[in-house]
């Protein structure tokens, strides 16, 4: 059964610079040990474990994981789901600011969500699953938050091709496959995505890049392996992509993370 959310843990031993990464989905992130400081607008923020990071979709952030006690943790809640219209114009009536950072300290109500739904039992139904989700959209909605997290209930036409590319990100994905599964010619979606400020290239190795930081937190693999598996023929290309994306190579990140 597919579930509205992913829960991704990250996890590091030293010191963690990375910038430009991006958010693929709307996300909560609750660092659990350690600090996360976060660059926003000409300043830095700490993100420690009393605050959650609101992301949108399609973002990316620059941060530096900072261990304490040896170690940062981090827990990333992603929503594949959307919250309604309603509730996003309630959020924004409720917010006391057009220009709100994106650290919120949450209290023991938005704790006990936010552990409900990564705890909850993928084997769940769909309907309930979304009930579930929707109370923390509520809850953050009230707050005058949610919209953070989602400045639109429609879906971009870059939320449809990450839907696309995400169950196989190693796949040989072509603009010209994607035309024929949306039923569009190759010049309107080129149109509708320039339209986003993106190309269908960028939205394949922004999904592919955050794909690698996640196989990378689960085990050791080698350059060439992991290139395979986030779909880039060329070992060379994939390395130069990731170190152009994270401003440090694959082996620096690899020495961060914990065995």
């Amino acid at each position: 059964m597919s579930s509205v959310v992913q829960c991704i843990h990250y996890s590091g031993q030293k010191s963690q610079q990375l910038r430009n990464v991006p958010f693929i989905y709307s996300s909560i992130v609750w660092v659990q040990t350690g600090v996360k400081k976060l660059q926003w607008q000409n300043d830095w923020i700490n993100i420690d474990p009393q605050h959650w990071l609101l992301t949108t979709g399609h973002s990316q952030h620059t941060f530096i994981n900072q261990p304490s006690q040896s170690v940062f943790s981090s827990l990333q809640l992603c929503f594949f789901i959307k919250p309604t219209t309603e509730l996003i114009n309630r959020s924004r009536q409720q917010a006391r600011s057009n220009n709100i950072a994106p650290d919120y300290q949450f209290d023991h109500a938005g704790e006990y969500l936010f552990m409900n739904i990564i705890n909850m039992p993928k084997s769940l139904p769909r309907n309930v699953q979304e009930c579930m989700v929707n109370a923390l959209f509520e809850y953050l909605a009230n707050v005058g938050r949610l919209h953070q997290l989602f400045n639109s209930q429609d879906l971009s036409w870059r939320d449809k091709l990450v839907a696309l590319f995400k169950q196989h990100p190693g796949e040989q994905h072509s603009i010209e496959s994607a035309c024929q599964h949306f039923g569009l010619s190759k010049s309107t979606l080129i149109r509708r995505l320039r339209e986003e400020s993106t190309q269908f290239r960028e939205v394949l190795a922004e999904l592919r890049m955050g794909y690698a930081l996640t196989l990378l937190q689960k085990q050791h693999y080698t350059q060439l392996d992991l290139a395979q598996l986030c779909g880039y023929q060329s070992e060379t290309r994939f390395a130069q992509r990731f170190k152009k994306q994270f401003g440090l190579s694959l082996k620096e990140y690899q020495q961060t993370i914990l065995n």
